[in-house]
Protein backbone atom coordinates (compact mmCIF):
# COMPACT_ATOMS: atom_id res chain seq x y z
CA UNK A 1 0.00 0.00 0.00
CA UNK A 2 1.24 3.45 -1.12
CA UNK A 3 1.39 6.36 1.45
CA UNK A 4 0.18 9.66 0.98
CA UNK A 5 1.55 12.74 2.70
CA UNK A 6 -0.56 15.21 2.77
CA UNK A 7 1.61 18.25 3.98
CA UNK A 8 -0.26 21.55 5.19
CA UNK A 9 1.27 24.66 6.70
CA UNK A 10 -0.21 27.74 8.78
CA UNK A 11 1.71 31.07 9.67
CA UNK A 12 0.62 34.48 11.07
CA UNK A 13 2.41 37.37 9.65
CA UNK A 14 2.01 40.86 11.50
CA UNK A 15 0.83 44.06 8.90
CA UNK A 16 4.82 44.22 8.48
CA UNK A 17 5.32 40.64 7.66
CA UNK A 18 6.51 39.86 10.90
CA UNK A 19 6.19 36.60 12.39
CA UNK A 20 6.88 37.29 15.94
CA UNK A 21 6.50 39.64 18.51
CA UNK A 22 8.48 39.40 22.03
CA UNK A 23 10.03 36.63 20.82
CA UNK A 24 6.84 34.19 19.98
CA UNK A 25 4.32 34.33 16.95
CA UNK A 26 1.51 34.46 19.79
CA UNK A 27 1.57 38.21 20.07
CA UNK A 28 0.48 38.29 16.81
CA UNK A 29 -2.44 36.08 17.31
CA UNK A 30 -5.89 36.96 17.94
CA UNK A 31 -9.21 35.18 18.36
CA UNK A 32 -9.76 34.40 14.69
CA UNK A 33 -6.12 33.44 14.42
CA UNK A 34 -6.51 30.82 17.19
CA UNK A 35 -10.07 29.82 15.98
CA UNK A 36 -8.55 29.05 12.22
CA UNK A 37 -5.42 27.54 14.62
CA UNK A 38 -7.35 24.82 16.67
CA UNK A 39 -9.49 23.62 13.28
CA UNK A 40 -6.88 22.87 11.69
CA UNK A 41 -5.33 21.35 14.09
CA UNK A 42 -8.11 19.07 14.43
CA UNK A 43 -7.73 18.06 11.14
CA UNK A 44 -3.93 16.63 11.19
CA UNK A 45 -2.49 13.54 12.59
CA UNK A 46 0.67 15.48 13.70
CA UNK A 47 2.55 18.38 14.28
CA UNK A 48 6.13 19.29 12.59
CA UNK A 49 7.90 21.77 14.04
CA UNK A 50 11.27 22.84 13.90
CA UNK A 51 13.95 23.25 17.13
CA UNK A 52 13.90 26.82 17.48
CA UNK A 53 9.98 26.82 17.36
CA UNK A 54 10.03 24.39 19.58
CA UNK A 55 12.54 26.53 22.00
CA UNK A 56 10.40 29.36 21.52
CA UNK A 57 6.62 28.28 21.48
CA UNK A 58 4.20 26.21 23.93
CA UNK A 59 4.92 22.79 22.52
CA UNK A 60 4.82 21.16 25.98
CA UNK A 61 1.67 19.48 25.35
CA UNK A 62 0.16 18.66 22.22
CA UNK A 63 -3.50 16.70 20.67
CA UNK A 64 -1.51 14.68 18.23
CA UNK A 65 2.05 13.56 17.79
CA UNK A 66 4.44 16.10 17.61
CA UNK A 67 7.69 15.69 15.44
CA UNK A 68 10.73 17.93 15.88
CA UNK A 69 13.18 18.44 12.91
CA UNK A 70 16.14 19.50 14.64
CA UNK A 71 19.95 19.91 14.76
CA UNK A 72 20.29 19.75 19.04
CA UNK A 73 18.51 18.47 21.22
CA UNK A 74 15.48 20.29 22.87
CA UNK A 75 14.08 20.00 26.22
CA UNK A 76 10.53 20.15 26.28
CA UNK A 77 10.09 20.94 29.99
CA UNK A 78 7.22 18.89 30.92
CA UNK A 79 8.05 16.23 28.67
CA UNK A 80 6.08 16.18 25.70
CA UNK A 81 4.99 12.55 25.29
CA UNK A 82 3.97 12.72 21.74
CA UNK A 83 6.95 14.72 20.75
CA UNK A 84 10.02 12.98 18.81
CA UNK A 85 12.98 14.50 17.48
CA UNK A 86 14.43 14.08 14.05
CA UNK A 87 18.20 14.99 13.25
CA UNK A 88 17.51 14.84 9.06
CA UNK A 89 16.80 17.40 6.22
CA UNK A 90 12.94 17.81 5.99
CA UNK A 91 11.93 15.89 3.01
CA UNK A 92 14.34 12.25 5.01
CA UNK A 93 11.81 13.69 7.97
CA UNK A 94 8.72 13.43 5.67
CA UNK A 95 10.22 9.63 4.96
CA UNK A 96 10.55 8.99 8.62
CA UNK A 97 7.35 10.14 9.69
CA UNK A 98 5.82 8.00 6.98
CA UNK A 99 6.97 5.22 9.05
CA UNK A 100 6.12 5.78 12.10
CA UNK A 101 2.15 5.25 11.05
CA UNK A 102 2.36 2.01 8.97
CA UNK A 103 -1.20 1.11 9.42
CA UNK A 104 -2.37 4.71 7.38
CA UNK A 105 -2.71 5.50 3.63
CA UNK A 106 -2.58 9.31 4.16
CA UNK A 107 -1.46 10.86 7.13
CA UNK A 108 -2.32 14.92 7.51
CA UNK A 109 0.51 16.92 8.37
CA UNK A 110 0.41 20.23 9.95
CA UNK A 111 3.78 22.47 9.49
CA UNK A 112 3.61 24.67 12.32
CA UNK A 113 7.66 25.92 12.18
CA UNK A 114 9.10 29.26 11.77
CA UNK A 115 10.14 30.99 8.37
CA UNK A 116 13.06 29.13 7.79
CA UNK A 117 12.36 25.75 7.80
CA UNK A 118 8.93 26.34 5.72
CA UNK A 119 11.22 28.25 3.55
CA UNK A 120 13.54 25.25 3.12
CA UNK A 121 9.96 23.13 3.05
CA UNK A 122 8.54 25.11 0.24
CA UNK A 123 12.23 25.32 -1.87
CA UNK A 124 11.65 21.48 -2.10
CA UNK A 125 7.76 21.50 -3.01
CA UNK A 126 7.28 19.83 0.57
CA UNK A 127 3.96 22.12 1.45
CA UNK A 128 0.92 20.98 -0.16
CA UNK A 129 -1.26 23.43 1.49
CA UNK A 130 -0.24 26.99 2.79
CA UNK A 131 -2.43 28.81 5.54
CA UNK A 132 -1.80 32.80 6.08
CA UNK A 133 -3.46 34.92 8.40
CA UNK A 134 -2.48 38.78 8.35
CA UNK A 135 -3.06 40.27 11.22
CA UNK A 136 -2.84 43.79 10.21
CA UNK A 137 -2.84 45.49 13.69
CA UNK A 138 0.14 44.10 15.03
CA UNK A 139 3.86 44.68 14.09
CA UNK A 140 6.83 42.92 15.32
CA UNK A 141 10.25 41.35 14.51
CA UNK A 142 11.52 38.43 11.91
CA UNK A 143 10.25 39.77 8.69
CA UNK A 144 9.44 38.12 5.96
CA UNK A 145 8.23 38.81 2.53
CA UNK A 146 5.84 36.29 2.41
CA UNK A 147 4.29 37.14 -0.95
CA UNK A 148 8.13 36.46 -2.48
CA UNK A 149 7.87 33.04 0.01
CA UNK A 150 4.37 32.18 -2.07
CA UNK A 151 5.37 32.47 -5.59
CA UNK A 152 5.01 28.79 -6.30
CA UNK A 153 1.45 28.95 -4.83
CA UNK A 154 -1.90 29.85 -5.41
CA UNK A 155 -4.71 31.82 -4.08
CA UNK A 156 -7.77 29.98 -3.52
CA UNK A 157 -9.74 31.22 -0.91
CA UNK A 158 -9.59 34.36 1.09
CA UNK A 159 -11.46 36.42 3.66
CA UNK A 160 -11.03 39.20 6.17
CA UNK A 161 -12.50 39.99 9.03
CA UNK A 162 -12.06 42.67 10.83
CA UNK A 163 -8.71 43.47 10.57
CA UNK A 164 -7.45 39.86 9.95
CA UNK A 165 -7.14 38.57 6.71
CA UNK A 166 -7.24 34.84 6.14
CA UNK A 167 -5.80 33.33 3.43
CA UNK A 168 -5.31 29.80 1.53
CA UNK A 169 -2.57 28.81 -1.09
CA UNK A 170 -2.36 25.50 -2.75
CA UNK A 171 0.94 24.56 -4.32
CA UNK A 172 0.74 25.03 -8.02
CA UNK A 173 4.57 24.46 -9.22
CA UNK A 174 5.41 20.93 -9.02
Amino acid sequence: MSMKLQVSANLIVGSDGSTSKNGSSIGLSNPIDRARFHQLRSKCDLILIGGETARREPYKKTPVPLFIITHSQVKLQPKNQLAKQINLPPQLALVEIGRSFPEKSEINILVEAGPKLLQQMIDLNLIDTFYLTINHTQIGEQKIDYVKMLTGFSLIESSKDLDTELQTYKLTNR
